[in-house]
């Protein structure tokens, strides 16, 4: 059976559709937890035995509107797990920023990107 996770967005926790049948991910909204590990620990999991299966496609939508430094270190790693894992498949990132004028979260996933080789890096700048 493939494996699904919805979290509800709250005031300090992204939205997290994680639909394993579909290949894809979506994180939205603010994330700035104290615990941000226990957060991200059912995501990372599903990612270490999901990621080295022999699939073709995988989209992961990051549509963040703000995240403190613990969350940016849980995103370098899910990126760069997936960075990792992108042989023979096709991994499509498509890092959504609302506002354009908010320079941090584009400098943010312009630096994503650069370490980010194997992956299909798409910034997207508006609506999404």
């Amino acid at each position: 059976m493939a494996f699904k996770l919805e979290r509800p967005k709250t005031n300090n926790t992204p939205y997290v559709l994680i639909d394993e049948e579909k290949g894809y991910m979506r994180l939205e909204g603010e994330s700035f937890l104290e615990d941000i590990v226990t957060f991200f620990k059912d995501i990372n999991n599903w990612l270490t035995q999901y990621l080295p299966t022999p699939f073709k496609t995988f989209t992961f939508d990051c549509a963040m509107d703000y995240f403190n430094s613990s969350t940016t270190k849980q995103l370098h790693n899910i990126l760069r797990h997936m960075n990792k894992n992108a042989q023979n498949k096709t991994i499509t990132v498509n890092w959504v920023v609302l506002d354009d004028n908010n320079e941090m979260l584009i400098e943010c996933g312009e630096d994503f990107k650069e370490d980010m080789e194997n992956l299909h890096f798409n910034i997207i700048i508006g609506v999404f």
